[in-house]
């Protein structure tokens, strides 16, 4: 809001106010003002006008200059007057999420994930370019943003790449990179890192069977892990793994039941039970019967 006023009280709402923008045009906040909003009201002649200001593309500082040349006004001679207005542009932010990474990805096979990009501004994102790349920088895999958001949100623009998995086994970590050039509005580029367990190929099946410790009967959706290999038991209270030759250590996992960790190894096909018992409630009146 521009505000102009007299500390005589001179009516000033008739005054026209000129408005150099940074590249240099020119333009005028035309007479007649209009009437003053609540908590914006003209006192002792004050003129105030709401002005909409467009930021330059161009990054950095710029300033904004409104004048208003000398005039005569309510009888009295007013001397032109100058105002800079310095506003700082920034870009727009971009944020990076990476999703449906498979875990494990077996050494040497392709595999997918999904990627997108989101405009803190909301901007379309279609047709931008997205990479990945591993720790010495080197592209895996790229491509282009779909021209439809991800499901139930507003403006994540996203793609899935196909990958090809490192020869040899371990845990690595990518980053992906979005890059904003050519966009309408200057936007700021980012990256984002995420993780992965590269594992020799599967030689043996393991077994695991889940019962409850006292009555041996199966445990349902019990979580089962053996190193970067997951799994969920069925109702039969079993989850198999193909897993390679070694030694592992199992964990089995299930709310509210206490499940011992088991180490292993694996050098043939076979079955492991585990036997997991209920947690004991906590009694909260415990402290009051000490």
């Amino acid at each position: 809001m521009v505000l102009m006023s007299c500390p005589a009280g001179c009516d000033l709402s008739g005054i026209p106010i000129e408005v150099i923008v940074p590249d240099g045009a020119t333009a005028t906040v035309p007479p007649p003002y209009p009437p003053p909003r609540a908590g914006e009201g003209r006192e002792g002649g004050a003129a105030a006008r709401r002005v909409a200001l467009k930021a330059p593309l161009r990054v950095g500082e710029h300033v904004w200059r409104f004048s208003c040349a000398a005039h005569k006004s309510s009888g009295w001679h007013h001397d032109a007057s100058l105002l800079r207005v310095p506003v700082r542009v920034r870009l727009h932010e971009t944020s990076l999420a990476v999703w449906a990474i498979p875990s494990p990805v077996v050494t040497s096979r392709p595999f997918a994930i999904k990627v997108g990009a989101k405009s803190a501004a909301g901007c379309d994102l279609t047709g931008m370019p997205i990479a990945v790349r591993d720790a010495a920088g080197t592209m895996l895999a790229g491509g282009v943003l779909g021209d439809t958001p991800w499901p139930g949100t507003s403006s994540l623009y996203w793609t899935e790449l196909t990958l090809v998995a490192p020869a040899e086994a371990g845990m690595f970590s990518w980053s992906v990179e979005f890059d904003t050039v050519g966009l309408a509005l200057p936007h700021q580029g980012s990256s984002s890192r995420f993780s992965i367990a590269i594992v020799d190929p599967p030689e043996h099946r393991l077994t695991i069977k889940v019962v409850e410790q006292e009555t041996a009967s199966p445990v349902e959706n019990a979580h089962v892990r053996l190193g970067a290999y997951r799994a969920t038991t069925d109702d039969s209270g079993l989850a198999q793994l193909m897993v390679p030759k070694g030694a592992y250590d199992l964990n089995v996992w299930k709310s509210g039941c206490d499940a011992p960790t088991a180490a292993i190894v694996v050098d043939a096909d076979r079955t492991v039970e585990i036997a997991i018992a209920p947690m004991p409630e906590e009694n909260p009146d415990a402290a009051w019967q000490m």
